[in-house]
């Protein structure tokens, strides 16, 4: 029996330390591929040089969109955060993404505590594994955009909730709920809200808790914190540049996800989608264990005891659940919508699977899968095979274009030829305006897509010289 017992004990300390070489593995590979490709159009790119205007212009109020045209689209947080760091470490992809990241790493943190609280050691290592190797979380914190952010702030928000409600501790973990709250409107607005109040209403009402669960708060002083770290921003950016709260609330969180193709979008095209395909991009974003959830969800059918039975009187399985799939939710019948918009649940996901399931060799197996396949991206990434879109390459390899003479882009500036010539691309449609600077003493670069050099190469060829071209643009000398 002794033996035995060693011999179980001796596996489990195994696969363990395989599990967090994995974790420690995953977050490497991340952290060094944050500088190895440019930032890409248009996403990547449109926050990387609103954060670097910022910077620049030392305008920490309002993002902008372009020089002196305010950005109303999301609230400022995720551009502090590459600004800061562009003024720390200079502006690079590195510094662009680095905060990101870290993002990333403290909902990991969370995650980790949160699980342990639950369990214990071993189970809260797998629940970061589960996290870590998540394609979807992996790749997302690498990235320069709103949801790592937002990922951290809502997994907060629900860990301080429950920590709230179950141990009855209102003077921390209630206010770190508000104080969750005030940071996600910081980050992404009020969908946050929405997202909590789905999550926390369902759960309530399913546990039959309700009552129980709203005076869990300390709503009085909670109120007091939240609105003393979110009202000050909000007023002072709708005084800055009136017609903000117009646009973001009612544009940016009613018409965009009810109107299927709403053009009253100022920053972009709407992502026109079939309503209820948030599902499938779960059920992707979240592999290798968007499946194993789905085989849970078929034993509990069959009747088969799952090893978190012990937490069903707390009602942590519903609680997870409900915080799992409340952005599914939200957007089922959102008409316009991006397959990153599945990320906020995927901490609850870490933790209900690594409550249910047990760590073996083949949750190791499915961590290394994910291991292979971030690396396999990375690669073919930084090679150039997968073609993604960004003008660093036009620009000059080295991604530090610097000229002493204007430049100029055809029909379309991309994001990307912003931020890489440091706000100097200029769009330029009209062609009459063309020929003047053609016909004028003044030398300029500008940047063509192919076709439209065909079309315009008479009056280009006798005065432009190519400096340099890509698969879809030529850079041209002029004058």
């Amino acid at each position: 029996m002794v033996d035995s017992e060693n011999h179980n004990s001796n596996v489990t300390t195994s696969l363990v330390f395989w599990a967090a070489t994995l974790i420690l593995s995953l977050i490497v590979i991340r952290l060094v591929s944050l500088g190895l490709f440019p930032l890409y159009d248009t996403t990547e790119a449109r926050y990387g040089e609103m954060a670097r205007i910022m910077f620049e212009t030392n305008n920490w109020v309002t993002p902008q969109f372009d020089y002196n045209i305010p950005f109303w689209g999301k609230p400022p947080f995720q551009t502090w955060l590459s600004a800061l760091s562009f003024s720390w470490f200079g502006i690079s992809e590195f510094s662009a993404r680095l905060p990101h990241f870290a993002c990333g790493l403290i909902t990991g943190y969370l995650v980790y505590r949160f699980t342990k609280s639950l369990t214990n050691k071993n189970t809260a290592v797998f629940s970061l594994l589960i996290l870590t190797s998540s394609l979807g979380f992996i790749i997302a914190i690498g990235m320069v955009m709103t949801d790592s952010a937002l990922l951290m702030s809502y997994t907060l928000a629900m860990v301080g909730y429950w920590q709230c409600y179950s141990q009855k501790d209102k003077i921390v973990s209630g206010h770190l709920f508000f104080v969750a709250l005030a940071l996600g409107m910081l980050i992404k607005g009020p969908v946050v809200v929405v997202l909590i109040g789905i999550s926390l209403v369902s759960w309530s009402l399913w546990q039959g808790c309700f009552k129980l669960a709203i005076k869990s708060l300390p709503w009085l002083t909670g109120m007091m914190v939240f609105l003393l770290l979110t009202l000050p921003w909000y007023v002072w950016a709708e005084i800055r540049t009136p017609g903000f709260l117009e646009y973001f609330i009612i544009g940016e969180h009613v018409q965009r996800f009810l109107v299927s193709g709403w053009q009253g979008d100022l920053y972009g095209t709407a992502h026109i989608k079939p309503r209820g395909i948030i599902w499938l991009y779960w059920l992707v974003c979240a592999s290798p264990w968007s499946f194993i959830v789905i085989g849970l969800i078929i034993k509990r059918y069959r009747g088969v005891e799952l090893p978190s039975n012990r937490f069903q009187a707390l009602g942590i399985n519903k609680y997870l659940i409900c915080w799992m799939i409340s952005p599914l939710l939200l957007f089922t019948l959102a008409g316009n919508i991006l397959p990153i918009y599945v990320l906020p649940g995927f901490s609850a996901l870490a933790v209900l699977v690594a409550l249910n399931c047990r760590l073996t060799k083949t949750s190791n197996y499915l961590a290394l899968v994910s291991f292979a396949l971030l690396g396999l991206v990375i690669t073919l990434l930084n090679l150039g095979v997968i073609n993604k879109k960004s003008e660093s390459e036009l620009l000059g390899v080295n991604r530090t274009f610097s000229q002493y003479t204007p430049l100029y882009y055809w029909n379309k500036r991309p994001f990307s030829a912003q931020f890489y010539s440091k706000g100097q691309a200029q769009l330029l449609t009209d062609k009459d305006e063309l020929i003047n600077l053609l016909t004028s003493d003044e030398s300029f670069f500008i940047g063509i897509i192919h076709s439209d050099f065909e079309v315009l190469k008479p009056i280009l060829d006798p005065i432009c010289v190519g400096t340099n071209q890509t698969k879809k643009r030529l850079l041209l000398k002029c004058n």
